[in-house]
């Protein structure tokens, strides 16, 4: 088939660029002038430069595209200066709306747009169970930006009727990661200073191997069903075990440092205004402290995907760590 691809230098975008290939797909990325496009030039793909932004420079796109894979997109997800969340908004939901119609004015027939949200934009719902049919309310300006980009998306195909999927990722890790959390994490328990917030025994979001999200990926390209999924695997477990299975890859005795919420919640207080003062990112509030204390559940995500698409995630948080904090070492990352 011939697949239209955003955000194929970014880490995901990377391994699912490589996986379409292989599988002997016609690939068109589309990157900014400023991208670095190094390893895409190894691949059989057509390089088209645009920025999303700019509609003119999306006027000669392809006119035989099959399926859209759209990851481009920009996002901190602690931020909460109005600069950053206009410019997601830019981002997330003007540029994905020009993508869309751009492509739709040269291909009416297109047999489906894939598109990349985020489980923010779901929010974090404490004391909520949350599923596919969840009702969002994100609770910080990357998830409602990213919301509001599922909204365009819906509004759009709805009104062309193309199929559209919306996937949900939870925090992705494996393999060609730079920059993601879980590399930070993973570099703040080898210097023993990961911040447990509370005991520790509270359930944590679950995660997904890079893998796994791909496999999701190609079997959504070729299954007729559409919808919003939240991708993650389902396997349930502790802050506290996150962290051991981490330190005992790494052979560290202890990762963490455990701090009382009231403590962290204080701490962190004269930090949020200072950063808000020279509008500036903080690393950390004191809502996400609390938040980072409480279960957080779900229910359902491989029942869902296992009837739409006949796959679940299989790689469970020790078998992935083995694999990535190998790589992460190989590369000297860590």
């Amino acid at each position: 088939m011939n697949i239209l691809l955003t955000g194929a230098t970014g880490f995901i975008g990377s391994h699912l660029v490589n996986r379409l290939v292989k599988e002997g797909h016609k690939v068109t990325c589309i990157v900014r002038k400023t991208s670095n496009i190094e390893d895409l030039k190894k691949l059989n793909v057509t390089i088209f430069m645009a920025d999303l932004r700019d509609t003119e420079s999306l006027t000669n796109l392809p006119n035989n595209i099959d399926i859209v894979y759209h990851l481009a997109a920009y996002g901190i997800f602690s931020a909460t200066s109005e600069k950053i969340y206009k410019e997601m908004i830019e981002t997330n939901v003007q540029a994905t709306i020009n993508l869309f119609l751009a492509i739709i004015k040269k291909n009416p027939k297109l047999k489906k747009f894939i598109h990349f949200s985020s489980l923010a934009a779901v929010g974090f719902q404490r004391g909520t169970v949350i599923d596919n049919n969840t009702e969002p309310r994100p609770d910080t300006l990357y998830g409602e930006s990213k919301y509001q980009g599922e909204i365009s998306q819906k509004k759009l195909a709805q009104s062309y009727k193309i199929p559209l999927v919306i996937i949900r990722p939870s925090l992705v890790y494996g393999k060609n990661d730079f920059t993601s959390d879980f590399l930070k994490s993973v570099r703040l328990i080898k210097k023993g200073i990961f911040p447990t917030f509370g005991n520790g025994k509270n359930l944590m979001s679950p995660v997904i191997f890079v893998d796994d999200l791909i496999e999701i990926c190609i079997r959504f390209m070729k299954s007729e069903k559409v919808g919003t999924f939240i991708c993650a695997n389902d396997e349930k477990f502790t802050i506290n075990y996150f962290v051991e299975t981490i330190s005992e890859k790494l052979s560290k005795k202890r990762g963490s440092i455990k701090i009382p919420v009231w403590f962290g919640s204080i701490s962190i207080y004269p930090i949020e205004i200072l950063f808000k003062l020279i509008n500036k990112t903080a690393p950390l509030n004191s809502r996400r402290i609390k938040d980072l204390s409480v279960d957080r559940l779900f229910k359902d995500i491989h029942k869902d995907l296992d009837e739409a698409i006949n796959y679940h995630p299989t790689t469970n948080l020790k078998e992935g760590v083995d694999i990535v904090v190998d790589w992460y070492k190989e590369n000297k990352l860590i």
